[in-house]
C-alpha cells in the first residue's frame, strides 16, 4: 500500500463540502446567513464533484465500481450513494434558496445529512485489518474537521457577502471545530501509543527478500516523537488549534473578519491534508502483517 493522493483530496473535499452544507443548514434554522445560501450551496456541490472524481480516479479499473453496486456494505457504494443523495438535497436546497423560501425543515435534514455523510465516508477508513486505523477515534477526527472547515468555509463567504449576523455564528463554529480537532488527535495519539501487535519473528517476501521485517510496536512513539511527529504536531497546531485561535478571536473582535476566515481555512485544510499524509504512513509501517 502506499500514499493514495486521490483518496486523501477525496476525504477533504468531502469535509469540507458536508461540513459547509451542515454549517448553512444551522444558519437556516436560526434565521441567519440568507445572502450565503446560494454560494455555500455552490460550494457544497463543487466539492461533492470533485471529491468524488478524485475519488474514482484512485481506481486502477473504474469500471469495475459498478461491480460494487450488488454489495451494499461496501464502502465505496455507500461514499457514492451518500454524494448522490447529498447532491440532490444541494440542488433542492439551491432551488428554493433563489425563490427565497428555504423550509425549516429542509435545514434540519441538511444539518444531519451533512454531518452523516462524513461518518459513512469515514467509516470505510476505519478498518480492523488496519489497527493504526481501526478506531472510532478517526470518526471523531473527520467529523471535527467537517465541522471546522464548514465552520471557516460559510465565515469566509459570510466576509466576503459582508453578512454580519453570520460571521459570528460561523467563527464560533470554527473554534469549536478547531478544539474538537485538537481533542480528536490527542485522544488518536493515546490510543496509538497503547497499540502493540504480536510480533512476526521469520518472514521473507520472495519478490523482496532483504526486506526488514514490519515493525508491530512503538507507532505510538512514531507519531508524536518520532518520524512522523512534524506531520503530526503541524497537523494538530495548525490545523486545530490556530484555527481555533482565530475562530475565538473574531468571536471577540468587530474589525475586517476577511483574514482572520481566509487564514482559518487555510490552516484547517492543510492541517487535514498533513494528518491524512501521516495516516498513510502510519498504516504502511505495518502493512506488511495486518
Amino acid at each position: 500500500m502506499e500514499i493514495q493522493w486521490p483518496l486523501i483530496i477525496f476525504t477533504l473535499c468531502i469535509c469540507l463540502s458536508s461540513g459547509t452544507f451542515s454549517c448553512l443548514g444551522l444558519l437556516n434554522m436560526l434565521n441567519k446567513g440568507q445572502k450565503l445560501q446560494v454560494s455555500a450551496t455552490i460550494v457544497t456541490m463543487v466539492g461533492l464533484v470533485v471529491g468524488g472524481a478524485a475519488s474514482f480516479l484512485h481506481l486502477q479499473h473504474a469500471e469495475r465500481l459498478f461491480n460494487g453496486f450488488g454489495h451494499i456494505t461496501s464502502g465505496i457504494t455507500q461514499e457514492l450513494i451518500g454524494i448522490a443523495i447529498l447532491f440532490v438535497l444541494a440542488i433542492v436546497y439551491l432551488v428554493l434558496a433563489r425563490k427565497g423560501n428555504v423550509p425549516k425543515w429542509l435545514s434540519v435534514v441538511t444539518l444531519v445529512f451533512g454531518l452523516a455523510m462524513v461518518l459513512v465516508m469515514a467509516n470505510s477508513y476505519a478498518m480492523p485489518a488496519r489497527p493504526v486505523w481501526g478506531t472510532p477515534l478517526l470518526l471523531l477526527f473527520y467529523l471535527a474537521q467537517a465541522v471546522a472547515a464548514g465552520g471557516a468555509t460559510i465565515w469566509l463567504l459570510a466576509a466576503f457577502c459582508k453578512c454580519d449576523e453570520a460571521i459570528q455564528l460561523s467563527a464560533r463554529v470554527t473554534a469549536i471545530g478547531g478544539i474538537l480537532v485538537v481533542v480528536s488527535l490527542a485522544a488518536y495519539a493515546g490510543y496509538i501509543a497503547s497499540i502493540s501487535l504480536p510480533a512476526v519473528d521469520f518472514y521473507i517476501d520472495p519478490t523482496d527478500p532483504t526486506k526488514q521485517i514490519a515493525a508491530t510496536s512503538g507507532f505510538g512513539n512514531e507519531l508524536v516523537g518520532g518520524s512522523l511527529a512534524s506531520y503530526f504536531w503541524s497537523s494538530l497546531i495548525i490545523g486545530g488549534a490556530i484555527a481555533a485561535v482565530l475562530g475565538l478571536l473574531r468571536w471577540m473582535r468587530t474589525d475586517n473578519p476577511l483574514p482572520f476566515a481566509a487564514i482559518a481555512l487555510v490552516c484547517v485544510l492543510a492541517g487535514g491534508f498533513v494528518f491524512r499524509v501521516a495516516l498513510y504512513i502510519l498504516g504502511v509501517s505495518a502493512f506488511v502483517f495486518y
